[in-house]
């Protein structure tokens, strides 16, 4: 009598493989990681804090434009991605594989003395598909 066991523990070992193989990536600015729309507004006081206590809080800026009035606008972005399981399953990569994660973005306005004027911060799903099946 042949045993049912043998493909059930594959397949609970592939299950655990794939996911100890699971990858993340991360890439930005790693000050606005953890950041919430309420711990920005804790640390930033519109009108009051400076563009340098700025860049002493989350570093140098990804991005920074002017305005045609003068103002300036810093910009901060932070992207976390993990790989999807099927990713590490041969033959069903080609078919479907890809990474979900989250990106946060914080945005900070000055004021013509280089004081915070204003600022969003933003956080939103991120999802990259590949192969001939893709979501």
């Amino acid at each position: 009598m042949p045993s049912r066991l043998g493909p059930i523990i594959c397949g609970i070992i592939a299950l655990l493989l794939s996911g100890a193989l699971s990858a993340c990536v991360s890439s930005g600015n790693d000050s606005i990681a953890e950041a919430t729309g309420e711990s920005v507004a804790a640390t930033l006081n519109k009108g009051r804090t400076t563009q340098a206590e700025v860049r002493k809080l989350y570093g140098d800026p990804m991005k920074t434009s002017f305005s045609s009035n003068g103002f300036e606008s810093w910009e901060y972005e932070f992207v976390k991605m993990q790989s999807r399981p099927t990713n590490f399953i041969p033959y069903v990569n080609l078919v479907h594989s890809g990474a979900d994660g989250e990106k946060k973005s914080l945005v900070v306005f000055f004021d013509k003395r280089k004081v915070v004027q204003d600022y969003t911060m933003s956080a939103s799903k991120v999802e990259v598909s590949h192969g001939l099946i893709t979501k």
